[in-house]
């Protein structure tokens, strides 16, 4: 089996894509998470349990966004610069940094391992600007919240 970290980092992956794909088309709130495409860096494809692991786990973040977008998005603008807004933000940048403030702060993962998972997605689905801003809005958010690893208690579910 492979490590349940790399699995919720795959999942992570399927929930971005599925949010990227609601945000394209906002009337389609269901994706289709039966064949959910393969982590390329996977070596060998995923058992039928790891593929579970990764999808649950995916279908959390991704109905836990969904429902909590207006809450979540509140709290982005708030960590924006003056003037900015997560409207004003690219597609992928807007999808990763939900994704990531929703983890963060709901489901208490430590900060630290958002903020290196989400800045692994936004370099692999984003531009070349898309990590850095992340990271920046992130740890804004992160210093403002109760769920950073300093405050948190240890979690082995990153």
């Amino acid at each position: 089996m492979i490590k349940k970290n790399f699995l919720r980092s795959i999942g992570r992956a399927y929930a971005l894509q599925a949010l990227y794909q609601n945000e394209l088309n906002p009337q389609t709130r269901e994706f289709q998470w039966e064949g959910a495409p393969e982590d390329e860096e996977t070596p060998n494809q995923l058992s039928s349990e790891e593929q579970k692991v990764a999808v649950d786990f995916a279908r959390l973040l991704y109905e836990g966004v969904v429902d909590r977008k207006g809450e979540i998005d509140h709290i982005l603008n708030a960590a924006f610069d003056k003037g900015r807004t997560i409207e004003l933000t690219a597609p992928v940048d807007r999808c990763v940094l939900r994704l990531a403030a929703y983890e963060m702060l709901f489901v208490k993962t430590p900060r630290a391992v958002v903020i290196s998972q989400a800045i692994e997605l936004g370099a692999k689905f984003g531009d070349v600007r898309t990590s850095a801003f992340v990271n920046g809005v992130l740890d804004q958010i992160g210093r403002g919240s109760n769920s950073t690893a300093e405050n948190a208690p240890p979690s082995s579910d990153a």
